[in-house]
């Protein structure tokens, strides 16, 4: 059990390398284990989907600063390097200083002590290039080929890139690349005949979690990313609410169904639009999975 947001994301993208499993899988074992303040969730959720996200691009600045290049680096030492790069690069709201001395403290807890030095001053060489006015394109001297460039600089694989250039044109794929790497936000669809939005609402602020109402959408709300294990938000024993994105919201006010109508929701798994459609008409369902031999 861990009561440090770094140290979890770290053992957790290492169990992602080492089992070659699903991140959110790993992740969701390692919440499950961790003694931590909602906050700190949050934090460790960023940093391990982050790092995942972005390891293309972290790769290219440890092969730009480091002697070695990051394939070569110690498994250990080169997710330690990834998440301090991460902090600096791509979270605003984390202080340089912070980042680089709780990844220095990484070292030491997962005994590459020896290797503090190094990682201290490969993050301080990153911080003085950014100081010194450079961007992360010029730190990272980019090919001019632009299928290499925006792989690299967006974390995508050339094969995916080139597909997109091809379909989409450089603009429209430079859009969709920075799209793809937003943090993604989490909908939640409202149980108006268990509570109202008002009152989600004042839970999530007591809590700290930011989020806003979805346009359009009755008894949408939309939380902003790194909420953390979705079991631990307020509301979840309760049957507050269910995670449904926004579009999937939609279909229910659509078909517009009134009570005493017959709806037949041909394709249903696991139910989400089927449960929003009786909230609709008024009535109130638990959403089980049954599954029972076909006939004929």
């Amino acid at each position: 059990m861990t009561d440090n947001p770094r140290q979890l994301a770290f053992v957790t993208l290492r169990d992602i390398q080492r089992r070659g499993a699903f991140a959110d899988i790993v992740l969701d074992e390692k919440l499950r284990q961790a003694d931590l303040k909602d906050a700190d969730r949050r934090l460790g959720t960023e940093l391990v989907y982050g790092c995942t996200r972005r390891r293309r691009t972290l790769d290219a600045i440890i092969d730009r600063l480091a002697k070695k290049p990051a394939h070569q680096q110690p498994p250990d030492l080169r997710i330690i390097l990834h998440l301090g790069l991460y902090q600096l690069c791509f979270s605003s709201n984390i202080p340089p200083s912070a980042a680089v001395n709780t990844t220095v403290d990484l070292t030491k807890v997962n005994n590459l002590s020896g290797l503090g030095g190094f990682v201290n001053g490969l993050l301080r060489q990153y911080l003085r290039l950014v100081e010194a006015g450079n961007s992360l394109e010029s730190i990272l001297q980019l090919p001019e080929n632009p299928v290499s460039r925006l792989g690299i600089l967006h974390s995508f694989p050339d094969w995916m890139i080139k597909f997109w250039l091809e379909e989409l044109g450089e603009s429209q794929t430079q859009q969709l690349c920075d799209w793809f790497n937003q943090s993604p936000s989490l909908d939640l669809r409202i149980n108006p005949l268990s509570t109202t939005l008002e009152t989600v609402e004042t839970a999530f602020q007591q809590q700290e979690i930011i989020g806003s109402p979805l346009p359009k959408l009755p008894q949408g709300w939309r939380l902003s990313s790194g909420v953390g294990a979705i079991r631990n938000l307020p509301g979840y024993d309760q049957g507050w609410w269910t995670v449904q994105d926004a579009s999937a919201q939609l279909v229910g006010y659509i078909v517009d169904p009134q009570p005493g109508e017959i709806i037949i929701d041909a394709c249903a798994a696991p139910g989400g639009k089927t449960t929003h459609i009786a909230e609709l008409m008024g009535i109130m369902v638990k959403l089980s999975l049954s599954i029972a031999p076909l006939d004929g």
